[in-house]
């Protein structure tokens, strides 16, 4: 089973622009929203024996790179990006950002979908799930502005 949370933005940018603010994420550029908070997160994760905050590459991603404590699975430049945690949690969590052109702008959409093992994994996604939608929907909004900023 996986469940799934999916939303999208209208961005005032072009595909291209919109693409550089999706594959810069993680590292320097950090979330884009609630930065420290991802930071704290990754310190719990590392305690708990997770790999926490790694930095990512500078250059364009490719799959099997690390990107913070989540890994590139797949990647079609310009177009989808999608990254899996590696943090230590009771199931697998991913995270798929894609960029479709609309006019001369584009849409950005965001998908957090999450495989849980067992009653422990279905537990940790409902409990998280109102603070998710919070941190998630902020850096939604938070790339969007960032793509139109330019």
């Amino acid at each position: 089973m996986t469940l799934r949370e999916r939303r999208s933005r209208l961005v005032r940018a072009g595909p291209a622009r919109t693409w550089a603010v999706v594959e810069g994420v993680g590292g320097p550029a950090g979330w884009y929203a609630f930065t420290r908070l991802w930071a704290f997160r990754a310190a719990l994760d590392r305690l708990v024996g997770g790999p926490g905050m790694r930095g990512r590459p500078d250059r364009p991603l490719r799959p099997g790179d690390v990107v913070d404590f989540w890994v590139v699975e797949a990647i079609e430049a310009g177009r989808s990006l999608t990254l899996r945690a590696q943090m230590r949690m009771p199931g697998t969590a991913r995270m798929t950002l894609t960029v479709t052109p609309v006019g001369s702008g584009a849409q950005l959409e965001q998908v957090i979908a999450f495989e849980p093992r067992g009653v422990a994994g279905l537990a940790y996604w409902y409990g998280q799930l109102p603070a998710h939608r919070v941190v998630f929907v902020a850096m939604l909004r938070a790339m969007v502005r960032a793509a139109e900023r330019g």
